[in-house]
């Protein structure tokens, strides 16, 4: 095994994961209530370290260690800049909760999907519902949201008033470790084993008429891809001149002298 093209390749995989997940997130620079994605990595132990003996030559590579591995990405929860819209049907959240969106009638909650993006509407039927993908915002039961035409007020606590009357309240859940919950696009996400059970979140803030903003800093964004792509280009380099070397020592080898 040629352990420098080894190595290099394994280089080249680990950016182009990284060149993967910082794009996903630029693009992602304006949706409503994003979060950026980190792209891991871990160090790739090598089979046997510190055998006790080095008699063995090809032992010695060992020691060199085994270049690095991409991991599963994990979501930077973190809580992005609130801007005012003054519209009754936007709302952001100001703390760790989720809204909780799914069908008309909720399970009973092992399937709840949560979202940070509050871009909210009323349906043909009159139903709260997310303006972008038509998911019904669910309340504290895990039922649609049925108001009647016109304006509608929603309090920092979530609940729903409308003509002086209490009509509902927005469910608000959270997980015990956001960053590991799944991404299934549309701005939903679904809770993981690592995560945990998403549960009632009393303490964040409900706040209407705003919308969280995305996460992810386009310059800071660019920045990374650029001395992402300096890294790609000397991995694949490297690897182009352990080639080289690998035809000389053939051409060298096979020489009968």
């Amino acid at each position: 095994m040629n352990y420098g093209l080894y190595q290099s390749a394994g280089g080249v995989l680990s950016n182009l994961h990284e060149f993967q997940v910082i794009s996903n997130n630029l693009a992602n620079a304006q949706t409503t209530g994003f979060k950026a994605d980190l792209a891991l990595a871990q160090q790739r132990l090598p089979g046997r370290i510190e055998a006790g003996s080095f008699s063995d030559p090809s032992l010695l590579l060992e020691r060199l260690g085994g270049g690095q591995l991409t991991t599963p990405t994990m979501v930077e929860f973190v809580q992005g800049s609130l801007e005012e819209t003054g519209a009754s049907g936007d709302v952001a959240l100001e703390g760790r909760g989720f809204f909780v969106v799914g069908p008309e009638r909720g399970s009973d909650g092992q399937n709840m999907v949560l979202t940070r993006d509050g871009r909210f509407t009323l349906d043909a039927d009159n139903q709260l519902v997310m303006s972008t993908t038509g998911w019904h915002v669910l309340d504290e039961r895990n039922q649609a949201i049925e108001l009647q035409p016109g304006t509608f007020e929603i309090r920092d606590d979530g609940t729903i008033v409308q003509n002086e009357q209490e009509i509902a309240r927005v469910a608000i859940r959270s997980v015990e470790h956001p960053d590991a919950l799944e991404k299934i696009g549309d701005g939903l996400l679904r809770p993981t084993i690592q995560s945990g059970r998403a549960e009632a979140d009393g303490e964040t803030i409900v706040r209407q008429g705003y919308l969280e903003s995305s996460t992810v800093n386009p310059i800071i964004a660019m920045k990374d891809l650029m001395e992402l792509s300096r890294a790609l280009e000397a991995n694949v380099r490297m690897m182009q001149y352990q080639d080289v070397l690998m035809g000389q020592a053939a051409g060298t080898l096979g020489k009968v002298t």
